[in-house]
């Protein structure tokens, strides 16, 4: 068996423990807000900070991962993230929400996303898409099982021992796998390395001064600036008009569930047909979902608006690491994608604070369901924009 596969499957599990349990969040803002006494606005900031913090990390992680390859930083992300988890059990002010779960929970998930990401594009020069949907499933996979699995946790044990146990399973089950990952397929004496080289080499600096970089940056900051703001308040808005928490916590996970169909389906398809054109399709459901969702009021309706948008946003997650491998290569892949996965923070940072600020502020979901819907159609219209940065020589001249 080609052993890309191994680095697949293991960056898939990974990446289901990590934003799995990231994105039970949404199910703990309740029990934090009423059990602690804080808003949402100061629930949601500890939340943003996380996803600021994760991302600035990216291009030290991309670094790291170019130089010294993924088991490292791999191990140095599970560490953090049950470290994180573990303390997040113990918290009573709105510090400790920002130090363990922003920072540490944040630092863990910062040394995660990329080199996983960078990894598998190493390895499938050819395939990139269909390996990067695979192994991006993870996350669609971990929502839709370890979402439900945290209200499952809260329900019975409390929301402070679901956080310790969150912190076992993290170490037990990541900290083996971290260690099957191979940079190079030269370091398994199977495949030499030069066999799978990339062949475009934009070096770091290169990259950065390219329209397309920045094109990409833009609508990856949209992107995930929906994402996050929908997975931290979709439970707290589906409970305020009448759905029952469980039901709630069912539709968050499906959004991950549709998501692995968006993500393996379009990953396939973007080596056959091209990336732009799915960002399109995926940037235009997933703001069609968000219209749908200002009507929704009852169980049914949050079922369509899962299945819309987490398609929508699961097809365009694989589209980045892919595209950015395609275009500027992948000798400097680490470090090139962390600096673009720097957009989701800043987006992820302002989306959830946003939800919760406008409804402090009005009382209603409303205008930061808006105001989502319009950033989409805007990033599915840059989309169609994009164009392939020119390829350096080996000179490095344009």
């Amino acid at each position: 068996m080609f052993y890309g596969w191994v680095i697949v499957a293991s960056g898939c599990i990974i990446f289901s423990l990590a934003w799995g349990f990231q994105y039970s969040y949404g199910i703990f803002f309740i029990e934090l807000c009423q059990d602690l006494g804080w808003i949402r606005t100061i629930t949601s900031g500890g939340y943003s900070l996380f996803m600021f913090w994760h991302s600035i990390l990216g291009l030290p992680a991309g670094w790291l991962n170019d130089r010294y390859g993924p088991r490292l930083t791999l191990a140095l992300s599970i560490i953090s993230l049950g470290a994180g988890y573990g303390l997040m059990s113990i918290i009573n002010a709105p510090w400790q929400l920002y130090l363990f779960f922003g920072i540490l929970v944040g630092t863990g998930n910062g040394f995660c996303f990329v080199p996983v990401t960078s990894t598998v594009s190493r390895w499938f020069p050819k395939k990139r898409g269909t390996a990067l949907g695979i192994t991006l499933a993870g996350i669609g996979i971990g929502t839709l099982i370890l979402v439900p699995f945290a209200q499952f946790l809260i329900s019975n044990f409390d929301w402070r021992n679901s956080y310790l146990i969150i912190a076992g399973i993290v170490i037990i089950v990541g900290l083996p796998l971290s260690q099957l990952m191979r940079l190079h397929p030269a370091e398994t004496g199977l495949v030499s390395n030069s066999e799978m080289e990339s062949e475009v080499g934009f070096k770091f600096k290169q990259a950065i001064k390219t329209k397309a970089f920045w094109f990409l940056f833009v609508i990856y900051a949209i992107l995930i600036l929906i994402l996050q703001m929908v997975m931290v308040h979709l439970k707290a808005l589906a409970v305020d008009v009448g759905i029952m928490p469980t039901i709630a916590a069912t539709i968050l996970g499906l959004i991950g569930g549709i998501s692995i169909l968006g993500r393996i389906v379009i990953g396939s398809y973007s080596d056959k047909f091209g990336r732009k054109v799915f960002f399109f399709i995926g940037f235009l459901l997933i703001g069609i979902a968000m219209l749908l969702l200002m009507e929704a009021r009852e169980a049914w309706q949050f079922y369509i608006f899962s299945a819309l948008f987490g398609f929508g946003y699961g097809s365009c997650i694989p589209l980045f690491p892919a595209i950015s491998a395609d275009w500027f290569g992948t000798e400097f892949h680490g470090s090139i994608f962390g600096a673009l996965a720097i957009a989701p923070g800043i987006g992820g940072a302002i989306g959830p604070l946003l939800g919760g600020y406008i409804f402090d502020l009005a009382g209603s979901y409303d205008i930061a369901i808006a105001t989502g819907a319009a950033l989409s159609f805007l990033a599915a219209t840059c989309s169609s924009l994009i164009k392939p940065p020119k390829r350096y020589n080996k000179e490095g001249s344009g």
